[in-house]
């Protein structure tokens, strides 16, 4: 007989700041129990060791978590700060489309074998009812599922909803017969398909209609192109092929344009459900039914439910009996075999159609869920792929511009400040687009389901088209390679951002202050691991009130602090520029971060994970005094630029909150 300890690990939630002013209040035990768990003693246990009764000996396993902004293949280069993806895409490049789900096992018993199970509605996926994993010799694994072959035998087409959700579990066993086991979800799509509803309609529903139209006018069909509905389905489809580029390249290509590419798919897909169903049945009874049977049975039958409760018919009616061409008449300029104020018909119906489009979309956002962390930078990026698709597209969504003067053409197209109140195609559509997208942003973070740093979700300064009006050839290549793009806005082509060499990040590292006292060896050791992040104008790279593992370190360009208040507006707290650390508080206390930061304009900063920064704080306790004193500093001249909003009392110095939180369980 034998006498074991148990001991039980507990985590809890730790309460933001609600401050910056709140970074210096004791919370020396939220920290301990965020850093080292909450170690809890219960008395020893008389058993037989033989049976494996009260055997200190435990195994765990978690996957980790998707964390917008990173994703598998960090791991690779920068330890600690790989997460797992959210999504899974079907495209046609099966060679490299890969979805990867990395987990960890801990404990001082090991598995000896590893199986996971993946599962769509309660049904394994084909071959994954109990697949084995083989485990490495290292605390993260990965576990990977390629797409074309894992999900050849799932329906993903529009009877099943385009979007489904994955669950997968995996699961260890040991000798004894101890279990650990864990599961994620991932959101499941055919990337082939996005789009193919507003495809429908410009290849099924607006030739037939325009033929008709042509019919009753007693006029020759003048083309699919003359229809008033067509520039707006035209130009929708180019940008949700745009931004299905870009879902493509960051969830099958690992890149980091889109922080959180699953928001967006979802936001799309129900979107396009939500616009596309309504304006099916708002048109059933003129052209007959353009849903397939089956999909016309999956809308009956209930698949559809969500979105059969948010569909507006009466308001697509509207917008469908304002789809009149204008023929040319008798005293009116011709442009082509339409009237010239056709255009004006066009320009109508793409305002209204636009209108009770983004009222649908406010509906995709519920069903899309919150989205705090990067719906903003999510935004920004949805608007410039509409700018580029209206550049792209607008010759031939208007046609009739083709029969106008050269200098007219250049006016229609153009002319900022308008002629008669009419301002130009381009500065028309892209601010209407940017007021309406501002409108349904400002809409979801009321409603807590986006957030945005600033007065504006989308401010002028992160448009493609005032960069291109003013002239601003930096800004507009700096949007575009932002984007991940090349310097055209009319074919944008993919383009790979430079890495700088571990050397760079090395020399930065050893200028600032707060990596002083490390030593080279110690300073390279860092700059292995750390990531760089190249940001555009208005780009969050900490937001106020989420968890931190990881500071950041300014290389290039300047950045802004803003405390976001209790009436929901921000305020500047400071800039900071080339050597500026932000977000070492939260990680070396364990607190939430207590305010966002935001790039200003063309910035580069490099993220250290929690890891990386801890073995070394921890192999050199005698450093805490001084790392004490520089953020105390800082702390100070932030607190000076609040001090007429909020003062917070120092209940406990701030050595030995760190000294906690680093060494609270020895």
């Amino acid at each position: 007989m034998v006498l074991r300890k148990v001991i039980r690990v507990r985590k809890r939630v730790i309460t933001p700041p609600a401050t910056i002013g709140d970074m210096d209040v004791a919370l020396v035990d939220q920290a301990r129990e965020l850093l080292e768990g909450e170690l809890v003693f219960f008395p020893p246990i008389e058993c037989d060791a033989s049976l494996g009764i009260g055997d200190t000996g435990s195994m765990e396993c978690h996957f980790v978590p998707f964390v917008p902004g990173r994703r598998p293949t960090d791991e690779d280069k920068h330890p600690g700060l790989g997460s797992s993806d959210n999504a899974i895409l079907i495209t046609n490049d099966g060679l490299h489309n890969r979805a990867v789900l990395l987990f960890e096992v801990s404990g001082s018993r090991r598995p000896t074998s590893a199986y996971a199970t993946a599962t769509i509605d309660g049904r394994p996926l084909p071959g994954w009812e109990r697949r084995r994993v083989e485990l490495a010799d290292s605390e993260r694994q990965r576990l990977e599922l390629l797409p074309q072959r894992d999900l050849a035998g799932i329906e993903l087409g529009l009877a099943t909803g385009l979007l489904r959700k994955m669950r997968v579990e995996i699961r260890l066993d040991d000798d004894n017969g101890s279990v650990a086991t864990d599961e994620t979800w991932l959101d499941v799509c055919d990337a082939r398909s996005f789009g193919s509803l507003y495809k429908r309609m410009l290849d099924e529903l607006l030739p037939l209609d325009t033929a008709r139209q042509a019919r009753k006018a007693g006029r020759d069909d003048p083309g699919v192109a003359y229809h008033p509905w067509y520039p707006v389905l035209k130009i929708g489809s180019d940008k949700a092929y745009l931004y299905n580029s870009a879902l493509i390249a960051d969830i099958v290509g690992k890149e980091h344009h889109l922080t959180d590419p699953a928001w967006l798919l979802r936001v799309g897909v129900y979107l396009e459900l939500i616009t596309c169903i309504a304006i099916f049945t708002a048109v059933r009874d003129d052209v007959g039914d353009l849903l397939r049977p089956d999909e016309r049975a999956a809308l009956e039958d209930g698949t559809y439910t969500d979105i059969r409760d948010r569909i507006d018919v009466a308001a697509w009616q509207h917008v469908w009996q304002m789809r009149g061409i204008v023929f040319p008449s008798f005293g009116s300029p011709r442009t082509g075999p339409v009237s010239a104020l056709n255009l004006l018909r066009k320009r109508e119906v793409t305002l209204q159609f636009l209108h009770v489009h983004h009222e649908d979309l406010k509906h995709a956002i519920e069903l899309a869920g919150p989205n705090a962390s990067n719906s903003q930078e999510t935004w920004q990026r949805v608007f410039r792929d509409a700018e580029r698709a209206v550049l792209r597209q607008a010759s031939d969504a208007f046609p009739e511009i083709a029969f106008l003067p050269t200098a007219a053409r250049e006016i229609v197209l153009w002319q900022r400040f308008g002629i008669g109140g009419q301002k130009g195609i381009y500065p028309t559509a892209c601010s209407q687009y940017r007021s309406s997208m501002n409108a349904v942003a400002e809409w979801a973070r009321t409603n807590r389901l986006m957030d945005y740093a600033g007065t504006e979700c989308i401010p002028p300064e992160t448009s493609l088209l005032e960069a291109h009006l003013k002239g601003d050839r930096r800004r507009l290549e700096l949007l575009q390679r932002q984007d991940g793009l090349g310097p055209s806005m009319t074919a944008p082509e993919p383009v790979d951002a430079a890495e700088p060499t571990t050397e760079e990040i090395e020399r930065l590292l050893a200028s600032v202050a707060i990596f002083k006292m490390l030593s080279p060896e110690d300073v390279h050791s860092l700059a292995l691991t750390a990531r760089p992040l190249f940001l555009g104008p208005t780009q969050r790279l900490l937001i106020q009130g989420q968890e931190g593992t990881s500071l950041f370190l300014v290389g290039i360009g300047e950045v802004e602090v803003r405390l976001r208040k209790d009436d929901d507006t921000d305020w500047l707290v400071e800039k900071l520029g080339p050597g500026e650390v932000i977000g070492e508080m939260a990680l070396l206390t364990g607190e939430k971060r207590a305010a966002t930061v935001r790039s200003v304009d063309e910035t580069v900063v490099y993220e250290i994970g929690r890891e990386a920064y801890k073995a070394v704080v921890a192999a050199h306790p005698e450093w805490l005094d001084e790392l004490a004193a520089i953020m105390r500093s800082r702390l100070e001249r932030r607190r000076e630029r609040i001090s007429e909003l909020e003062a917070t009392p120092e209940t406990e110095s701030l050595l030995e909150r760190i000294r906690s939180s680093f060494f609270a369980s020895g």
